[in-house]
Order: C-alpha cells, then structure tokens, then sequence
C-alpha cells in the first residue's frame, strides 16, 4: 500500500528554541585586560631596549666609518728659516742688482718722490685696517670655551657657575675639530659649551689636560655644527717662535687678551727666548709690549696670520704684570698633538737647564741637562736623582743639553722603566751612577 508523505511528518510545533548569551564575567575581562596592556608595555620596552643596545652595531655594520685621523704638524727644520745676517744679506744683493739696472736720472726722481712725501692720518688708516684685516681671519679659528659646574654657596643653596676663556681651533680631521685652551675653561666642568665666531654654540667633552702648561685640548664633533658655521669657522695656521730672533716683530694679540671676548691688541715681542721653569720640559717665554688683563687669554700671531704663541699671563714677570706673555708655539706643536691624540706624556720630575759651554771648558763640568730642582714625591725622587746631577744619558740616547733631555723624554710613555745616567759631583771629580726610573703620567682626562 503507498506510503503518503505527509502522513510520515511528525508534528514539532512543541518544540521551542531560545539562545541565551553566557553572562559577562567582568572581573575575568579586566584581569585579562590588565594582562594584555601589561604585556604589551613590557614588550615596548624589551623592544626599546633592545633596538639602543644594536643600533651602534647595526650603524657600524651597514655604515662603517673611518677611524679618526691622528693629529700631526709638520717638523720644524732650522734649515729651512734663514738667519738675519742671510736676510739682510740677500736685502743687500737684490737692492744693489736693481740699483744697478736704474738709470741715474730715475733714481734719482725716485729719491725726490720719497722725500717729498708726507704720511698722513689716512696712511695710518689704512696701515691699522690691514692689521684688522689680519685680526679678523685670525678671529675664524679663536672660539670662547665657556664651562658649567655646579656648586653650593655658604647656605648650601645649590647654583650654577661658569668660566670662559679663548680657545683656538688647531685641527680638524673631518669628523671631529681639536680646541686648545687654558685648562681653567674646562677643569671640574659639569658641562663644556664652545661659542664660535658667528656667535653658534656647541657642547664640547675633554680630550686630554695638561697639568704642566695646564692646556687642555676639547673635542667638539663637527656633524653637531650646521652649514653656517662649518663655512665660518677655519683652522688656525701654526707658526714658528723659533724661526731667527722675534725680538722687535710686530704681533697681533687676538682673543680675550683684554679679559673681554673679541678683543684686538697691537704691539710688538720685546723678548723670546726666556726659558720657562716648568717641569720635565723645555717651553720659551715671549713677552710683548701690550698691555693686557691678568686674566687675558687667546694668542699672539705675526703679521702672517700665524700662531707664534699661546697667551698665559700666569709666567707674567712681576714687574710687569698686565703686560701680554705668551707660551712660545713651536715648544707646544708636540705637547697639542699629544693632547689631540689623547695620548698621555710621561712624568719624570725635575727641573733643569743646559750646562754652559765655559763651564764645560773652564771648569772641566759634563755637558748635558743640570738638575735644579727636584718635584716632590715625583719619580725622579724616589729614583734617588738629586739637585746638581747632570743627566747625560736617557737610556742608549746621548745628552748634551736640556732641550735634548725633554725631546727625548717626550718620546717615552707612562709607566715606562728608562735608565738615567748622571754624572754626580764628588770631593775630586764627577762619578757616573746609573738608576732606574719608572715614569708616571702628567696629563689626565
């Protein structure tokens, strides 16, 4: 019998369905909220933390830069500077050459001219406006080195202080610009801010201080200074103080030589070949005829524009206190390379001088460098040298005078161990007596 399909249907009109939503747990949202946030903070900062511990590694991987070139000037030859008798004799030989290609009746129209001339005031302009000219091309290297350190007053109420000096650009090596200034502007200084000649400024971090000339020399990163100033600024060019006698040249005091930024002096070196008695070393003195501040500071250059001295009024002769003295620069090129290099110079301790030639002849004494005076608690000293030895040899290296003792002393290193021959004074002659010394370190950063 067929089967009908609509009797095989079951009835489900009974059955009724309704989906409920499970209730909200909102202690169990927030605490996974709190989770996820706190998670995610934790991984921000392990991200962070990460990226600044590698990014110096990936920037020198994927951009490697050249290490820094070292700092050098080029040596000074005596040869190449000609003595005064050789200037004045070529003077001599050029005038008589051209005096002699003169007709008499043009020499003697060009004695007329020159007689009948008369200088006047506008001369006299135009003589300072080329001094100033100078001053100013100098005034591109010459920087303010000002320092920041904190300190607290007698109510302990903290405060900020600062001191400024001059300071001169004495090398760049396309990544960083070396600054030579007094180590005043930069001792104990919380901060180091160099000031331009276009009036920009720049943080600066100390390279390397001197406690024997107390120069310093400050490095300040040039990809920190806009286009501006890269083009305003320039390098100081460094002279000569030993080439023939400075004595009566004239020279431009440029700097702070007034104990005010950007002050200009003129005048002339009245003595360079004074020796300073300053320890393990052999810098020259000049002295000017320009009348400056105790406090002044920057540079002497010669009408070239070229460095002949760095001023410091702490060596000033007594009797003429505010007169501009000056560190003579040839003595320094080794000492401001040192310094930019960050290499430290050795430490031995004495002073001294060269033993006469007529001492050597007439009283039979050694040549080589006479011991004045002994620092105290200096290596020297606990070596056993003494006043009134006379060094003549520094290892293998023979010594004839004081000069030679410092250049060779100069080459040695901190924590060296050197042999020092000296020649000793006893009842009836001199006795050689060898010692060793270990060196120290003079400069700090």
């Amino acid at each position: 019998m067929p089967i009908n399909p609509e009797e095989n249907k079951k009835d489900t009109s009974f059955i009724s369905e309704k989906i409920k939503q499970r209730p909200i747990n909102r202690k169990k949202l927030l605490r996974r909220t709190i989770i996820t946030i706190s998670l995610a903070v934790v991984f921000g900062i392990v991200a962070c933390l990460t990226f600044l511990v590698l990014q110096p590694v990936f920037n020198d991987t994927l951009y490697p830069e050249n290490s820094p070139e070292k700092i050098s000037f080029p040596e000074e030859t005596v040869n190449d500077e000609l003595s005064p008798e050789e200037m004045f004799a070529n003077d001599n030989a050029i005038a008589a050459s051209e005096a002699m290609s003169l007709e008499e009746d043009e020499k003697n129209k060009i004695d007329e001219a020159l007689a009948s001339y008369s200088f006047s005031q506008s001369d006299y302009g135009k003589l300072m406006s080329s001094l100033k000219l100078v001053a100013d091309e100098v005034g591109r290297s010459v920087v303010t080195v000002t320092s920041v350190t904190s300190d607290a007053n007698w109510i302990n109420d903290s405060y900020e202080s600062s001191g400024s000096a001059s300071g001169i650009i004495v090398a760049d090596n396309g990544t960083n610009l070396y600054i030579l200034a007094p180590s005043s502007a930069a001792s104990d200084a919380k901060s180091i801010r160099v000031t331009f000649c276009d009036n920009s400024t720049a943080d600066a971090t100390l390279n390397l201080m001197d406690t024997v000339t107390n120069q310093c020399v400050i490095v300040v990163k040039k990809a920190d200074l806009d286009e501006h100033t890269t083009k305003s600024i320039t390098t100081a060019a460094l002279g000569s103080s030993n080439s023939g006698n400075l004595t009566g040249l004239p020279v431009i005091a440029v700097g702070s030589p007034m104990g005010i930024k950007d002050s200009i002096c003129y005048g002339i070196i009245t003595s360079d070949k004074a020796p300073l008695n300053l320890v393990d070393s052999s810098y020259k003195l000049i002295t000017t005829d320009i009348s400056g501040s105790s406090s002044g500071s920057g540079v002497l250059v010669n009408l070239s524009g070229e460095v002949v001295g760095i001023i410091d009024m702490t060596y000033c002769p007594t009797d003429i206190p505010n007169h501009i003295s000056a560190i003579g620069i040839s003595e320094m090129k080794t000492l401001i390379e040192n310094l930019s290099n960050a290499t430290n110079r050795p430490y031995l301790g004495i002073h001294g001088t060269t033993v006469p030639i007529d001492f050597q002849h007439d009283k039979n004494v050694p040549a080589g460098a006479y011991i004045t005076q002994i620092e105290m608690s200096s290596p020297a000293m606990h070596a056993g040298l003494q006043s009134g030895d006379i060094i003549v040899r520094i290892g293998d290296y023979a010594v004839n005078s004081y000069e030679q003792f410092a250049s060779r002393l100069a080459q040695c290193e901190p924590n060296d161990i050197i042999t020092v021959t000296v020649m000793r004074q006893s009842p009836n002659d001199y006795i050689e007596i060898q010692m060793e010394v270990t060196l120290k370190s003079s400069t700090h950063n």
